[in-house]
């Protein structure tokens, strides 16, 4: 499976919204990379995937994700929305940040680091590029 994909990310989190909305637990094939890594070890983290596994098939990497079960629609279902796009970047300073549905979830900040929640980079006083916000 060798697509062009503008957005890799974001091509990953809209699969995951996907599978969700279609009732589907697992996901397959998405093109390994680091910083996709790091997101979904946020998502797990913060229980909006329930497992991720590297799969290596020869020179390529490729990941499995394992989504939790729907149950109720309207509330296990994500709601995704994207700040930075490849057209427009958005960058912020940890004091342009703010709560995220009032601190229950969670916005994902992609520093030249790590990839941190929006909550850590307002106490760690980082900032960068404001990736998106998921609850």
């Amino acid at each position: 499976m060798s697509t062009f994909v503008n957005a890799p990310l974001h091509d990953m989190l809209i699969r995951i919204k996907n599978a969700y909305m279609g009732r589907k637990t697992n996901i397959d094939n998405v093109q390994y990379s680091s910083l996709k890594e790091n997101v979904l070890k946020l998502l797990k983290e913060h229980g909006f995937i329930l497992d991720y596994s590297i799969i290596e098939d020869g020179k390529k990497k490729f990941i499995s994700i394992t989504v939790k079960e729907v149950t109720n629609s309207i509330q296990d279902v994500p709601v995704i929305k994207f700040h930075s796009k490849p057209s427009r970047r958005l960058y912020v300073s940890y004091k342009e940040l703010h709560k995220v549905a009032w601190g229950l979830w969670i916005g994902v900040i992609s520093t030249n680091k790590w990839v941190i929640t929006t909550k850590e980079a307002k106490i760690n006083k980082v900032g960068w590029e404001y990736i998106f916000d998921i609850y």
